[in-house]
């Protein structure tokens, strides 16, 4: 030993250290040493950390260098073996020498960042390289400190919760490197759903980690019921709870909470905090049980002892009198308040009253003596509980009382004052404030007025500035026949003037009207004027309707002189008469003009004009005056002129242009001149109203009842050549109603020589849509002849003429090929999603108008109050004129000046506008309607899908049978996820996508935005919780309101509160399987499924969701599908084949049906080489309606699910 020391060289403190310990723990440590046990060692010149491992388990030591002696500690309790672990770590130092690493982040003695950048065949970046540094400290301070807490590992993820300060627990046994350590963070991460930097999967093996981690995880979770289980069988038996009931027993001295519990007989006074301790312990615990008065006295006792501090009511003290106030007034305590005698109080009506008298025994004083009601003298003193109504508590009664007037709670029944005191102005207004009665000596000389307040106000200009104007306010008060005046001024009431009185006579002044004339002033804003000695409040544009509301509120003893100016505000309104008249007729158009003639008063145009513009409010006059307007209209003559959309207080002088249709009221009739409305009648009288062809035999569906009225109304509108907007809600078949409308303008076209010159309908839909109109004409209309225009180069104006019935674009080609489309009259030009044109001044707008079109309609789901300017701009287009111009749309239909404009305009919109919701035609609709929305991928998505697709066409051509097939299902899901991880979002294979666009993605929010405008609540559901994040993050962006519900979601009662409960037009995003069993969601009544599921009943449930008891509204569900997809060629499999509708084991159980036929069609269409699976014509899919569904946010767990499909964990090197 002595020469293996001297070749290694140690200093003189290392030598002593070791040569501290006894022979055989030298030669225990030497072994250690030498057997190569000394697993991982790092430190300096001060400091070493080791660690060991042998057959008596996993040791950690600690050196340190202190002066010049080395100190040390080991986690072992037995002392040889601490002793052995020391030596050997101090030996294994000495060994290394200048290779001893300085921290414990090497890897076989390789640096982590090497083994990186190894992996990685590159350099990190500073970013990176500032990330594992991160990870190198969290694992030296747990080398160090052998723990690790949630502050660390939000180090490195902020996203991470910090749930407790205490550690964490996540490996079986500890990491013996730092590789093993950061793999366990990664896998922690995983478990959270979490993402980590993506550079470190090159040396993470989650797969092995989650094998380690498999029966530790069951461990604990079985060792966790165990607790549980064993918790509830050491419990003992649950105590039965038991009866208690409360009393209070008081002297008038002090008062006391008593309390008897079950079984026993004598009341417990609570005197001891312990005792209330003890019995409130057992009313948390719900372990008592108590009559209602019991617990209203016990609840009111501990709220006050908590508060003074006291066990017992201390009648002497103000606070315990007003409790005992508080508690006599409680009816439900009546025989629960008792007195010495143990008899309940008796809590009376009958008052005590003062009485004053001259002083038997005292010439020179007056008796002020406590009586009954009775009159009977009150003989032992009473302690008075204050409060709002003063109550007398005596031995055994409780009385109402006079006001207080002694700073004491203890009140004698009789004081003696000296006569001088009470033969004063002053002594007489006192005993009149206590409600005491005159000496009889005194009642002859003494006399009673009252004060009444006055108020002069004025108007005075200038007092600040030239142009403003100041109401100002003069108060007094008078006795009724002027023998004491009194003026108001900032520090109270002030004596101006008080008659003489003859003799020893007493004036006594009763006040109690002049007490609310400060509040009153305040109501008005008004402050005092120390110049003008009175009280002034500045005049602006709201005074005269404040004005008018504070003299209505004052109290009728009060006098007002008010100047003549102001009177005006109080008068009565100027009334007028209303009438329009026609200046002149174009066939079915009138202009309207509205004349007002004003009853007995002379006024200019211009001041008519004035007084209808406020709009019944006040105007001032030259004189200074106020003045206001009223319009005589009954009530059946308002509700006319309200439907024909006219604005009775519109005198600006301009016409009005309104449509026959929109006049032809009869209770109009009162208000227009009577050969006005004549012409007005019989020109209505011509139009076409009740127009109910039947439904084109070539429709190729049943439309429900309201459908059918939805396309006669269209009918309607193009009989009598009008443009209009159909309404209706989102999902109640707006497009079908359309094709219908088309096949009857067709068939008409046949038989009319004009009509059959007109070119095809011209559809303009956003987009997304494209799709969606020539699938629907193909469906419900197969003989119309369909193009979805592509790009420019696609029109062909001579194909449109001759060989088109419908014509779909969208609104950027209708911006680009403007022009040519104007070569062309239209049958009928429909705008789809007509809000895209709300602003009148862009360039789809402005297109959209210059159209030549026989018919013009617009489709939109929004209702018109959103904004009602936009329906000027639809207006504008489908029916030109009928709502002015655009000025005078905005002059008379602001709704923010004028909230009637609302109904207005939609009064004037009623003969060209319908509106259905789907609560209004709940009863033509099936309990659930389900959708299918198609959406094309384009771009970076398509060419992603078509990589992918040509790559398992590839991997999978050996399979020549259907037992090929089912060998392979592995494989063949794993392949088919990647593509309806694309189809979804390019995001969700590879993060560096996310910011690509996804077709489906564009579809959902063109499906959400419709519904937001039509306030309606949504469910999204999606298979992959990252979609579901990748779509939360865009709703987050745009500041949308939304709800999250997956299976990691702790407060899920709490999330499904809020979204049940707020009534904004709030998105759900459900995970398919957390938004299984348990979930009532019935207040969104619109169910969107992103992505389809293998097994239809999944699908099925996430709808029933909302589709179930309790549900008020019919259920519209959207299944969002890729066009040319998997998804596509997967829900014509499942309309075909049983088997796959019923299975319910999922993935496998859908991947074991299929056949090689099957699997040709899935895998022959978008991209590749197609010619090596030809696919077998698919049978024809079951006519289904379509549904909608949602987009998330991709996190890093789904991106390393999905490499791990296709990359090879990294192994671990085995230690030294």
């Amino acid at each position: 030993m002595a020469s293996n020391m001297s070749a290694l060289n140690p200093d003189r403190a290392t030598l002593n250290f070791l040569n501290s310990f006894p022979e055989a723990v030298r030669k225990r440590g030497e072994h250690i040493q030498e057997e190569g046990a000394v697993t991982q060692i790092f430190g300096n010149h001060l400091f070493i950390q080791g660690r060991v491992e042998d057959k008596s388990g996993v040791h950690r030591t600690t050196l340190r260098l202190q002066g010049n002696r080395w100190f040390g500690s080991c986690s072992t309790e037995d002392d040889e073996t601490a002793g052995a672990v020391m030596f050997a770590a101090m030996l294994e130092r000495l060994h290394r020498g200048e290779d001893l690493p300085e921290s414990p982040n090497e890897f076989d003695d390789t640096p982590i960042v090497d083994l990186i950048e190894e992996k990685l065949d590159r350099e990190l970046d500073d970013k990176e390289a500032e990330f594992v540094s991160k990870v190198e400290k969290r694992y030296r301070r747990y080398v160090i400190e052998g723990e690790i807490h949630d502050h660390d590992m939000v180090r490195l993820n902020p996203r991470w919760e910090i749930a407790s300060y205490e550690p964490l627990e996540l490996w079986p046994v500890p990491p013996g490197d730092i590789l093993e350590f950061w793999n366990y963070l990664a896998y922690a991460f995983y478990k959270k759903k979490l993402p980590y930097a993506e550079f470190m999967e090159c040396i993470t093996d989650l797969e092995g980690v989650q094998r380690r981690m498999h029966d530790w995880e069951q461990e604990r979770e079985v060792a966790a019921w165990y607790d549980r289980i064993e918790s509830v069988n050491d419990r003992p038996p649950q105590e039965i709870p038991h009866q208690i009931e409360f009393r209070l027993l008081s002297t008038i001295n002090e008062a006391r909470v008593e309390a008897r519990e079950e079984g026993e007989e004598e009341w417990t006074s609570l005197r001891e905090k312990g005792e209330i301790e003890r019995i409130l312990k057992l009313f948390d615990a719900a372990a008592l049980r108590m009559d209602a008065a019991s617990r209203i006295l016990w609840e009111h006792f501990l709220r006050f002892s908590e508060k003074s501090g006291e066990t017992y009511l201390d009648l002497e003290q103000e606070e315990s009198c007003r409790f005992m106030n508080l508690l006599f007034h409680q009816k439900e305590l009546a025989g629960y308040l008792v007195n010495l005698d143990e008899r309940p109080f008796k809590v009376v009506d009958k008052k005590l009253s003062w009485i004053c008298d001259d002083d038997a025994m005292d010439p020179n004083s007056f008796a002020l003596q406590l009586v009954t009601m009775s009159g009977d003298f009150v003989s032992h003193s009473v302690r008075l509980l204050p409060g709002r109504t003063e109550l007398y508590q005596s031995d055994e009664t409780v009385f109402p009382g006079p006001p207080r007037w002694l700073e004491d709670t203890e009140i004698m029944p009789r004081y003696s004052i000296p006569k001088s005191v009470i033969d004063s102005l002053e002594g007489v207004e006192f005993l009149r404030k206590i409600g005491s009665s005159l000496p009889p000596s005194m009642k002859r000389r003494v006399t009673d007025l009252d004060l009444f307040p006055h108020f002069k106000l004025w108007v005075e200009q200038g007092l600040t500035a030239a142009e403003t104007e100041h109401l100002i306010v003069d108060v007094k008060a008078f006795e009724a026949k002027g023998r004491r005046e009194e003026k108001l001024i900032k520090a109270g009431w002030d004596l101006i003037d008080q008659k003489p009185v003859k003799g020893k006579a007493l004036l006594r002044f009763a006040r109690e009207k002049l007490y609310p004339v400060p509040s009153l002033l305040s109501e008005m804003g008004l402050t005092y004027d120390e110049k003008l000695e009175a009280f002034k409040g500045r005049i602006t544009k709201q005074f005269p309707e404040k004005f008018a509301e504070w003299i209505e509120s004052m109290p009728d003893y009060l006098e007002l002189d008010i100047e003549q100016k102001l009177k005006t505000i109080l008068a009565d309104p100027v009334t007028a008469a209303i009438r329009f008249e026609v200046v002149n007729q174009e066939i079915d158009w009138f202009d309207l003009r509205v004349v007002i003639d004003v009853d007995g008063v002379n006024l200019s145009k211009a001041q008519i004009r004035q007084l209808v513009a406020a709009r019944g409010g006040y105007v001032r006059m030259d004189d200074g005056s106020w003045m206001r307007l009223e319009i005589k209209l009954d009530p059946d003559q308002r509700d006319a002129v309200t439907r024909l959309g006219l604005d009775p207080f519109d005198l600006s002088g301009e016409t009005h242009r309104m449509h026959a249709m929109q006049l032809a009221d009869p209770k109009a009739a009162e208000v227009f001149d009577p050969k006005a409305w004549k012409r007005i009648k019989d020109r209505a009288r011509d139009i076409q109203i009740d127009i109910k062809p039947d439904v084109p035999d070539r429709l190729n569906a049943q439309l429900r009842p309201y459908q059918v009225e939805g396309f006669q109304f269209l009918v309607y509108l193009s009989t009598n050549g009008f443009g209009g907007i159909l309404a209706d809600d989102m999902g109640l078949g707006k497009t079908i109603q359309s094709i219908t409308y088309i096949l009857w303008l067709r068939k008409n076209a046949e038989s009319d020589t004009k009509m059959k010159q007109l070119g095809p309908a011209l559809v303009v839909c956003p987009k997304s849509v494209l799709d969606v109109w020539a699938t629907e004409a193909g469906k419900f209309a197969p003989e119309l002849k369909v193009k979805v225009l592509r790009t420019r180069d696609d029109l062909d104006l001579r194909e449109v003429r001759e060989e088109l019935d419908i014509l779909v674009l969208n609104y950027a080609q209708l911006r680009v090929c403007g022009e040519e489309l104007n070569k062309i009259r239209w049958l009928t030009v429909i705008l789809d999603e007509g809000q895209q044109i709300k602003n009148p001044d862009s360039k789809a707008a402005k297109c959209a108008r210059e159209l030549n079109a026989e018919n013009r309609l617009v489709l939109t789901g929004t209702p018109i109050e959103n904004r009602l300017m936009d329906m000027w701009s639809l207006m504008a287009f489908a029916m030109p004129g009928v709502l002015g111009t655009r000025a005078y749309f905005k002059r008379r239909f602001d709704k923010r000046k004028d909230p009637s404009s609302q109904n207005r305009l939609a009064a004037r919109l009623r003969p060209f506008l319908l509106r259905r919701t789907k609560g209004q035609v709940a009863k033509d609709l099936p309990p659930r309607t389900e959708e299918e929305v198609f959406a094309g991928m384009d771009g970076i998505q398509e060419e992603l899908y078509k990589a992918e697709l040509k790559r398992i066409q590839k991997a999978l051509l050996g399979l020549d049978s259907d037992e090929a097939v089912k060998k392979n299902s592995f494989a063949i899901l794993q392949g088919l996820m990647r593509l309806r991880q694309i189809c979804c979002h390019p995001g969700l294979i590879d993060p560096k996508w996310l910011k690509e666009e996804s077709a489906k993605m564009n579809a959902l929010f063109y499906l959400l935005d419709q519904l937001r405008e039509e306030n309606h609540k949504v469910l999204v559901f999606s298979q992959f919780v990252s979609m579901l994040d990748i779509i939360k993050t865009r709703l987050e962006v745009e500041s949308r309101p939304f709800n999250y519900l997956t299976g990691q979601t702790k407060d899920r009662k709490g999330e499904i509160e809020k979204f049940q409960t707020t009534k904004d037009p709030s998105v759900f995003l459900l995970s398919l399987k957390a938004g299984g069993a348990g979930l009532n969601l019935t207040s969104a009544s619109y169910v969107i499924l992103y992505d389809p599921w293998w097994n239809p009943a999944v699908e099925n449930q996430a709808i029933d969701r909302t589709h179930r008891i309790g549900q008020k509204n019919k259920v519209i569900a959207y299944r969002l599908l890729t066009r040319d997809s998997v998804e596509e060629k997967i829900r014509i499999l499942q309309h075909q084949k049983t088997a796959l509708v019923t299975n319910i084991l999922g993935d496998e159980g859908f991947a074991s049906n299929l056949g090689m036929e099957d699997l040709q069609f899935i895998l022959s269409h978008g991209g590749g080489d197609d010619e090596d699976m030809t696919p077998p014509p698919p049978k024809p899919p079951v006519a289904k309606k379509a549904a909608v569904k949602k987009v998330t946010t991709v996190t890093k767990v789904a991106k390393k699910a999905a490499k791990k499909a296709t990359k090879k964990a990294a192994k671990k090197t085995p230690k030294k």
